[in-house]
């Protein structure tokens, strides 16, 4: 599966300006790719502005993208008060919008956003896929939850400079340990609220980094295979041991 990985530096709260930008550098992808990928929030930054919801308009604009380059993609917003990822299929139609279910509350992203209870995963080309957002990542239950049924696992996100040791820590232990795809996609740039680095990341099922796209502004192309998925958890069978949490409830007594 052939991906592209859009990282770029936001700009604040400006959503024709960042439209300008995706479509700059989507300008210099000349290969067939099957799914394009956005950061959290990828039209306006990670601001709280109710006005700056994600509109018919924004999801129009992001369906062309997909009939023009006849793939699939996702992207971040804010739909009807909730943090979402929307994706769209090559023919311009919404098929998953899975919606934050952790919320950031050191920024107080739960006084201004509908916390999420499910997550919805979709499917390209036989291969299965399951997005969070930013913050899920920290919370490995919900990955454990997915596991076995889940190839890739996508996180984007607006995750801060100063806490990018913890990025790529944790993409690499959800990939080890759930034997999946991992693809982060982060922002570059600075904000009112925080500085970011970039760090977009693919991980294998074993944990390589295929893909680090450091703090560079551009599309990132990268084939992944999703058969790797099932061989290595044919190889070293992890997730057949996995107990249910609510076996380990001996530990709380």
């Amino acid at each position: 599966m052939k991906i592209c990985i859009c990282q770029y530096s936001i700009e604040w709260e400006n959503k024709q300006a960042n439209k300008r930008k995706i479509c700059d550098i989507l300008s210099k992808v000349k290969q067939q790719v099957q799914w394009i990928i956005f950061p959290e929030t990828c039209l306006t930054g990670f601001t709280f502005n109710k006005n700056l919801q994600t509109t018919d308009n924004d999801i129009t604009f992001f369906s062309e993208i997909t009939k023009k380059f006849r793939a699939y993609l996702s992207f971040g917003g804010v739909y009807n008060k909730e943090n979402v990822c929307i994706t769209i299929n090559p023919e311009g139609s919404l098929i998953s919008k899975t919606s934050k279910i952790h919320m950031f509350s050191p920024s107080g992203e739960h006084l201004y956003h509908k916390q999420g209870s499910t997550f919805s995963p979709f499917i390209i080309n036989n291969t299965r896929i399951t997005p969070f957002i930013c913050y899920d990542l920290r919370f490995a239950p919900m990955f454990w939850t997915a596991a076995e049924k889940t190839d890739v696992f996508l996180v984007i996100a607006n995750w801060p400079e100063k806490r990018r040791t913890h990025w790529k820590t944790l993409l690499r232990a959800r990939a080890i340990e759930n034997q999946a795809f991992v693809i982060g996609v982060n922002r570059t740039g600075s904000s009112p609220v925080a500085d970011y680095y970039g760090d977009s990341c693919v991980i294998s099922p074993d944990g390589e980094i295929i893909l680090d796209a450091k703090n560079r502004e551009k599309a990132f192309i990268v084939d992944i295979k999703p058969d790797d998925v099932c061989t290595s958890r044919k190889n070293f069978p992890v997730l057949k041991d996995r107990k249910k949490f609510s076996d380990y409830g001996c530990f709380g007594k």
